[in-house]
């Protein structure tokens, strides 16, 4: 009877032991799947959200959450107040000299951290079009920030012009920015998409997928989004969003 115990004993450690080795061995295929995976460059996050969007789980990825958006296929009703230079022409936005409008959503959101995005941006004359940003109005004007691609800021320094941030105050722009960097080549009838990252007290815009400006200040710390226009300008946007901050 001692004998047969002895040997039921004896068969279930071997079992154990066989199941901790193949657990050591699933471990160490998993680690070396992770490592052959990052050196590969492979996103293991956004592995796993391929996977999980690909099963309807793909909410727990944690997208970035829409706070407003206009595609321009309706109205205009989202902006005010507008001038008689607007209109929508074939899913965008169109809009001459003299646009001062504020995105009518996003004043009303209460988050102050956001990034604005725009697609398919482009301009065929004038002195330039500015966003903007963290932004209020009263009875004094506009206070806030505005973000500008500006044609007409030439110099021996910026030949094609310049990008730039700079403040309102009491519905004056400032002349000095707070960061300005030159425009490159291909000013005039080239679509850009930007995004603004409006994060604490710092400001990062993303021209084309590349971060092209960056400034910190700390004078506004809520407010919303708006479009102007000055001096001429013909410009058009396929698309104008928020979005919560990565």
């Amino acid at each position: 009877m001692g004998e047969k115990h002895e040997k039921i004993s004896r068969i279930n450690i071997q079992n154990g032991q066989g199941l901790v080795e193949y657990g050591l061995l699933l471990a160490l295929i998993v680690v070396g799947l992770i490592l052959a995976l990052s050196l590969g460059g492979v996103s293991l996050s956004d592995l796993y959200c391929t996977v999980a969007s690909g099963i309807g789980g793909g909410e727990s990825c944690n997208e970035q959450k829409m706070y407003c958006q206009d595609s321009f296929d309706g109205d205009l009703s989202a902006w005010q107040p507008l001038n008689n230079t607007v209109s929508l022409n074939d899913g965008q936005m169109c809009f001459g000299s003299g646009l001062q409008a504020m995105n009518k959503c996003s004043m009303k959101l209460p988050e102050s951290d956001y990034v604005i995005k725009m697609d398919d941006v482009s301009i065929s004359s004038g002195n330039g079009y500015g966003v903007f940003f963290r932004s209020t109005v009263d009875s004094n004007g506009l206070d806030g920030y505005v973000f500008q691609y500006d044609p007409g800021w030439k110099s021996s320094k910026y030949p094609n012009g310049a990008l730039l941030i700079r403040q309102w105050i009491n519905g004056r722009e400032i002349s000095t920015p707070i960061a300005v960097t030159p425009i490159g080549e291909n000013v005039y009838n080239t679509p850009h998409d930007f995004e603004i990252n409006v994060s604490g007290d710092t400001y990062t815009v993303v021209m084309d997928g590349k971060e092209v400006l960056s400034a910190q200040d700390s004078t506004y710390t809520t407010g919303g989004t708006g479009l102007r226009s000055w001096f001429g300008t013909s410009a058009c946007i396929g698309d104008f969003s928020v979005f919560e901050t990565p």
